[in-house]
């Protein structure tokens, strides 16, 4: 679903999830586990066929594995059906363009190059370090104030706007 910026922006700064954000919250990460569920599941059904008398011994790691994909699944949707968004607004500084002392801005954005020169982009604030794709790293405007949009755990950036 794709919708206008401005309209995922206002919808943002209600508060809430705009729908064509889901993705972001049911990545890869939420379908390969859904993937695994289903292959744990069809892993019980054959470990009797194949065990005699030793499919309890067989059959409790995949349990235990699934037991932590299963929390992992419910909580994406936990926070998928919530909606709601915390935010964190902040001067942004750029620090490949000026190297400052790190306290003096509450958001640092700056760039790693990896081994083969590709480019990994970071952003720190509130103690906190994000890995972000190069999509969101052109939404930041360094050196003015922006507002970081994240989920209700703090650990994925949906959206980010000039503030």
């Amino acid at each position: 679903m794709k919708a206008d910026a401005e309209e995922v922006a206002r919808v943002n700064r209600s508060g809430r999830l705009h729908p064509s954000q889901r993705g972001k919250i049911l990545n890869f990460y939420f379908w390969f586990s859904v993937v695994l569920l289903a292959l744990g599941i069809w892993v019980l059904t054959i470990i009797p066929g194949y065990s005699q008398g030793s499919g309890f011994i067989l059959a409790a790691p995949v349990i235990v594995i699934m037991a932590l994909l299963i929390w992992f699944c419910v909580f994406r949707l936990h926070v998928l059906r919530r909606g709601t968004l915390t935010s964190f607004t902040g001067y942004t500084h750029d620090i490949d363009r000026h190297r400052p002392l790190p306290d003096q801005y509450p958001v640092l954005l700056y760039t790693v190059m990896s081994q083969g020169n590709n480019p990994h982009y970071y952003v720190r604030f509130n103690g906190k370090r994000f890995a972000i794709f190069s999509d969101m790293h052109a939404k930041f405007r360094p050196e003015q104030e922006n507002t970081i949009y994240l989920t209700p755990n703090g650990r994925t950036i949906v959206n980010v706007v000039p503030a």
